[in-house]
């Protein structure tokens, strides 16, 4: 089944070009509010909210976009919400599920983003929200943080999946926004991961679906998953120029220290509530039930969710075998977002 994927304001919008310059197949997609010209996502596909009306492409805009705070943008939205509703009424056929990408602390995507979801949830298409959030530096930082806690607020109502991507983990460099691209490719490899379960291309029988995954992420009064993902050549260079054999085997304890010093977020994995893992291998590495250490991972799984664990393995025609884990927490978990919701007072 296809997965919508929805990029909320200009962050979002930016996030999802990327998953779609990944390979976002041909699942449907709509950008809410981008500012400047992307490269993979179509006019058709694009649309501006102002106070004035929601607009499709080739449409006469009138009113003005750049909203002053998340209660114009959500005052906005609201106004329009029949024709967002008749926007994704046309755009769900074949769909069971959908991703919403946001800048959590952004002015347009916060505060359109919990009419889209409770919007979704009145068409019965459960959502995964991927959220990124804001780095703590500059003087509106308690504005941004504000913005956090209001998208958060309004959306759990509708979904208790979220995924989380901290900038805080980059705020180290003296450029930040240098870094936007490099992280933004980062997390749209992730979320390829996460398609491949839905894609029957690219699917096994043990493999995640995104509508099971949001299941599987979801705890009561709200799940905020970070991640962390490894890659390893499945091949050594010979074998690259000798395309028969040569398939190495997958160290899972390094893969999975790898993953957990690359997360999203920092978080204690020995309290995560829940945590989910996608494999995605060569078609050869599922012939062998011994190919990959699949012991090795539960076992960690077992070591660090008190509430459940998932394993989930997909194909990929690259010459490679990722692991992206997934650790769900509650907010109460994360001092991160602690942290945020405190300096939002």
């Amino acid at each position: 089944m296809a997965v919508l994927l929805i990029g909320a304001g200009n962050a979002g919008s930016a996030l999802l070009d990327d998953v779609c310059e990944r390979g976002a197949g041909k699942n449907p997609r709509m950008a809410i509010n981008p500012k400047v010209p992307f490269k993979h996502i179509k006019n058709k596909e694009q649309y501006l909210l102002t106070d004035k009306g929601f607009f499709g492409s080739g449409d006469e805009v009138v009113g003005r976009s750049d909203f002053k705070d998340t209660a114009a943008s959500a005052s906005a939205m609201d106004s329009y919400d029949a024709v967002l509703l008749e926007i994704l009424n046309k755009k769900i056929e074949g769909v069971d599920a959908a991703i919403i990408f946001l800048g959590l602390g952004g002015v347009t995507g916060s505060g359109v983003s919990p009419t889209i979801a409770r919007t979704l949830s009145d068409l019965d298409v459960p959502a995964m929200v991927f959220g990124v959030l804001p780095s703590p530096a500059g003087a509106d930082m308690r504005a941004r943080y504000a913005n956090v806690c209001y998208a958060i607020e309004g959306i759990k109502k509708y979904t208790d999946a979220f995924l989380l991507m901290d900038n805080q983990r980059i705020a180290y460099t003296d450029n930040i926004e240098s870094m936007y691209p490099r992280y933004n490719q980062y997390a749209a490899v992730v979320i390829s991961d996460i398609l491949s379960g839905s894609d029957p291309k690219t699917s096994t029988a043990t493999s995640i679906r995104v509508r099971d995954m949001i299941s599987d992420m979801s705890v009561s009064g709200g799940g905020f998953s970070v991640f962390g993902r490894s890659s390893i050549l499945s091949k050594d260079l010979l074998h690259y120029f000798i395309p028969v054999g040569g398939h190495k085997p997958v160290d899972v304890p390094t893969m999975i220290g790898v993953a957990i010093e690359k997360m999203s977020m920092n978080a204690d994995t020995k309290i995560a509530r829940k945590s989910t893992v996608l494999f995605r291998v060569p078609s050869r590495y599922m012939k062998d039930a011994n190919a990959i250490d699949t012991r090795s991972i539960e076992r960690f799984q077992e070591e660090n969710s008190s509430e459940g664990h998932y394993l989930g393995i997909s194909l990929t025609k690259r010459s490679l075998v990722t692991l992206t884990m997934l650790f769900t927490y509650r907010y109460s978990d994360l001092p991160r977002l602690c942290e945020i919701r405190d300096g939002a007072l």
